[in-house]
């Protein structure tokens, strides 16, 4: 058996990695803010494979913890993690709004960091996988994209120290 949770897996890149997963015989959490989107993209997914939605905030550690936990007390292990939870804000500077700039930070790249920190026990017991998922935004810049071209070209860098930094555990990174 193995055992992947997917952040924002209730709908787009997400989705469609968990139902690839789950047809390989994963069992698959998919996480989202809105239990009700979890919840019906679930109901879709398992017609592939044993599958679990969870309400969760990447944006809240707290929250990322308490879904490890369930993932842990329903499949006692993680083999994968794949932190997919983004969100888009755009504008230039002049239009960008503080809260804005916050949710794209805040979801995009400290996300990332509480979803991985929040697993990380559990998946140096299975030498695991993590997976982030970034952007062309995180080597490419465009006009209009500050908050999200920070958010991902920060998450890029993080995942490639992050890669260095548990190599040692027999963990792969990549994004």
């Amino acid at each position: 058996m193995k055992v992947a949770v997917i952040t924002g897996g209730s709908k787009g890149i997400g989705y469609s990695v968990a139902e690839s997963l789950l047809k390989e015989g994963y069992c698959v959490a998919i996480t989202s803010r809105n239990i009700e989107s979890a919840n019906q993209a679930a109901a879709k997914l398992v017609a592939h494979g044993d599958v679990l939605a969870i309400e969760a905030d990447v944006k809240n550690y707290q929250s990322q913890q308490e879904a490890i936990n369930l993932v842990l007390e329903k499949w006692g292990q993680i083999d994968v993690l794949i932190a997919n939870a983004g969100v888009g804000n755009f504008g230039s500077i002049e239009e960008l709004s503080l809260d804005d700039w916050h949710e794209t930070i805040d979801t995009n790249l400290t996300g990332v960091f509480y979803s991985i920190k929040a697993s990380l026990d559990a998946i140096k017991k299975t030498k695991g996988y993590i997976i982030t998922i970034s952007s062309l935004a995180g080597t490419n810049f465009f006009e209009g994209g500050s908050a999200y071209n920070a958010s991902k070209f920060g998450l890029t860098g993080f995942t490639q120290a992050v890669m260095l930094d548990l190599r040692k555990h027999g963990i792969k990174v990549s994004t």
